[in-house]
């Protein structure tokens, strides 16, 4: 067996797909301020290689990381499941509580429909919004480093889980 290589050392990006690459682009550099750093336009879907033009659009955070959105030419919007929307979100950190404050009041000004502050285990406070192509996104303040007793914890309750649900930890 192959010796497993260094970990990942950081995201790069997330990609999602995006209907109205204008919207995505106003909502993202005017309103929560990511820098449009990069453009990727194709012709050919990789996975089959038929003809499906298509524009990668790239946005940077303050850290670098990038959030993706693919503008498929002529291509349906995506069906929905029937998953809650919680359950697929991104999450971008904030430095302080007053920041997360100071962000539900710049949204709702632009006429985002924002949640109150979800206060998380005490652990991460947070609010809940969707951009133009239905993403949920939230900004969070981690208002404590996260400690050997959370890791542990998380342990405990994955095995306890994984067992009540039948699934295996290992391969």
């Amino acid at each position: 067996m192959a010796e497993m290589p260094a970990v990942a050392r950081a995201l790069n990006h997330v990609a999602y797909p995006t209907r109205d690459t204008g919207a995505t682009y106003r909502f993202y550099t005017e309103i929560m301020g990511f820098r449009l750093v990069a453009a990727v336009q194709g012709d050919r879907d990789p996975e089959s290689g038929t003809s499906k033009p298509h524009l990668h659009t790239f946005f940077a955070m303050r850290s670098g990381e990038v959030i993706a959105f693919f503008d498929l030419e002529k291509e349906e919007p995506p069906r929905k499941d029937h998953l809650p929307t919680w359950v697929r979100h991104i999450a971008f950190a904030v430095d302080s509580r007053q920041e997360l404050d100071a962000w539900r009041q710049r949204l709702r000004s632009h006429g985002v429909e924002v949640t109150p502050v979800v206060n998380h285990d005490d652990v991460w406070h947070s609010i809940y919004f969707q951009d133009p192509n239905d993403v949920l996104l939230e900004l969070t303040y981690q208002a404590r480093a996260l400690t050997a007793e959370d890791a542990s914890r998380a342990e405990k309750m994955v095995a306890e889980w994984t067992s009540k649900h039948g699934q295996r930890l290992s391969a």
